[in-house]
Parts: C-alpha cells; structure tokens; sequence
C-alpha cells in the first residue's frame, strides 16, 4: 500500500527529517539514495517488521511531495502509513514556539 502527502518544506527538510524517523525507530537503512530523494529502511517493532520506502519530490515553490510504501505483514496496513506520516509531521513542527516557566515565577516554589 502506498500513501502520498504535500509538504510546505523545501526537499531537504523532508529528507533530514525522514533520516530522524529512522534514528528515532531504530530503523536500519535497506537502500538510500538521497540525491534522488529515495529512502528505504527497516522496522522492527514487536513482532512486526515493516520497510518502510520513501521517495521525496521537490515540486516547486518550495514545496515537496512525499510517497511512502509500506512492505510488511501489516493488519492495518493504512494505519500503519497514517502513524509514519504523523511521526513525521511532528519532526516538522517549525516555528512552534514553547513557553517556559520558572517555578519561582509561577508561584509553586
């Protein structure tokens, strides 16, 4: 199965950020090709094991387009594509901003 998103990123963005999703799973690379946008690796989580295979297009206007199959023994293989995409629309949360407090300014200390 096959899921595809439009990103207001630059391509570059997109590719870094995917090489944070294989870190941050602990994913092992089965084939990247990063000039041609292409990134395939491999999850193990449990008892599932997943490749997950990105292809990254720059269409213009500083915008991407992002493709993820999805190769696995998958029940529910869309939401499996819909989790990927989330994780890595949360690595490209950019300019949310995080408000800190003290806790002597916030009156509980």
């Amino acid at each position: 199965m096959t899921g595809r998103k439009i990103y207001l990123q630059p391509r570059g963005t997109l590719l870094q950020a995917i090489c944070d999703l294989v870190e941050l799973q602990r994913g092992k690379y089965t084939f990247s090709d990063s000039p041609n946008g292409i990134i395939h690796f491999l999850v193990r989580m449990y008892h599932n094991k997943w490749e997950f295979k990105f292809i990254v297009k720059d269409i213009g206007q500083n915008r991407s387009g992002v493709e993820l199959a999805v190769d696995g023994r998958a029940k529910d293989t869309e939401g499996v594509i819909s989790r990927e995409f989330a994780l890595l629309d949360s690595m490209l949360a950019i300019g949310a901003e995080i408000d800190l407090e003290d806790a002597e300014e916030g009156g509980n200390g």
